[in-house]
């Protein structure tokens, strides 16, 4: 009776406490990611009771809903620190590629934090956490299937400023499908006329001789194996980790059977010409098809070319400060500056914080708290001081 008396009392006395404080993230009771480490040991410390504190916390949060966007490859240097300790882009990631996120700090910044966490955008505009840089991680990889918006948040630590470069590239998400042969040995592109126009080419062509090994792109299943008009000797191969299905044709022959599991790099068959390419010189067929969704350009999966990435200029001098605007200039919502992505034009004289740089603009942020992009633009210390003491003199 004496124990049930005490597990009453105790489950009242849990239940007082929710009902009496603020509900406490889950996150900051069983934190998982180093921000979050970093969050509980804040809260600890009662840091999100000062006005710094506060901030962090609030900048942190409202910058999950920034609408900012990127595109790969691409370069951008933030600016973190004080009233902007934390910043954010949404993006995309091109059909068939892994983004790699590689974030870069002067050796001047080393001892301040870096948080760089990576979300998922839902339908209702709330954010998923997807992954982390790990505290001794040099970078972040994801391949997205889903076409999602992600959302990647950098931050730092309270009181801490720091200069952060970021690099956004993307690799190829599959393995080249022929041995020993790369880029240069496609002949034959996706949605090149087929039969005098009546049909399109649904796949690539990579030259190679008779007889050279057609490997796994990924490991995955064979699905089917067999013989069509089309293709000739065929081998179907679906993905164990999205959800692709990838057909290699005109197979000499086949060294796999349906229900075989199969890992990256093992041989399924041997380049041919059989089908409708027994008139042409030996050469594989490669296709990607989604499921449900029919065939998809193979090309941007397996293309290994190294990316242009644009580069970055030395750090500007008005990189984290309030400056005007020397002449008019369009703000757009990404560093594409298409007119699509226009927000809205900025007279000359506009007072903006410059909070982030590329190679041909900066990152700002106005003084109703809008961001967005502007072109390389002359630019001019802001005066406030200055005004500000001119008039209390007049007064």
């Amino acid at each position: 009776m004496m124990k049930i008396l005490n597990s009453s009392l105790l489950i009242l006395f849990v239940l007082a406490v929710l009902v009496g404080c603020k509900p406490v993230p889950v996150s900051h009771w069983f934190p998982v990611t180093p921000q979050e480490h970093y969050e509980r040991d804040l809260l600890k410390a009662k840091m999100e009771k000062t006005a710094a504190g506060q901030t962090w916390f609030r900048v942190g949060e409202a910058v999950l809903r920034d609408s900012v966007f990127s595109v790969a490859p691409y370069q951008e240097r933030f600016f973190l620190g004080d009233s902007v300790p934390a910043q954010a882009i949404r993006l995309h990631i091109p059909d068939g590629r892994k983004l790699i996120i590689t974030p870069n700090r002067a050796d001047s910044d080393s001892s301040s934090r870096l948080f760089v966490e990576l979300y998922k955008v839902k339908q209702n505009g709330k954010t998923q956490r997807l992954d982390y840089l790990r505290q001794d991680g040099q970078s972040l990889t994801y391949t997205n299937y889903d076409k999602d918006t992600l959302l990647l948040r950098l931050q730092t630590g309270l009181n801490e400023h720091i200069a952060v470069s970021l690099s956004l590239t993307t690799l190829p998400s599959l393995a080249f499908p022929v041995a020993s042969r790369g880029m240069g040995d496609v002949m034959s592109f996706w949605g090149a006329d087929r039969d005098g126009g009546v049909r399109s080419h649904e796949g690539i062509d990579i030259r190679a001789k008779k007889g050279t090994p057609v490997v796994a792109s990924e490991s995955g299943f064979i699905t089917q194996t067999g013989t069509n008009n089309l293709g000739g000797k065929v081998v179907f191969l679906s993905s164990l980790s999205s959800p692709y299905s990838l057909y290699y044709a005109h197979l000499d022959s086949q060294l796999v059977s349906t229900g075989q599991r199969v890992t990256l790099g093992d041989t399924l068959g041997l380049v041919g010409n059989t089908g409708n390419a027994i008139t042409t010189a030996p050469h594989l067929h490669f296709g990607i098809y989604q499921r449900g969704q029919g065939a998809v350009n193979p090309l941007p999966f397996i293309n290994d070319r190294p990316e242009k990435v644009p580069g970055l200029p030395e750090m500007s001098k008005w990189l984290g400060d309030t400056v005007t605007l020397k002449r008019k200039v369009n703000l757009f919502t990404s560093a594409q500056f298409q007119k699509t992505e226009l927000i809205r034009s900025l007279p000359q004289n506009t007072v903006l914080r410059v909070i982030g740089e590329m190679s041909k603009g900066f990152r700002v942020q106005l003084e109703d708290g809008t961001k967005g992009y502007i072109p390389t633009v002359p630019l001019q210390a802001y005066q406030r001081q200055r005004t500000e003491s001119t008039a209390a003199i007049s007064d």
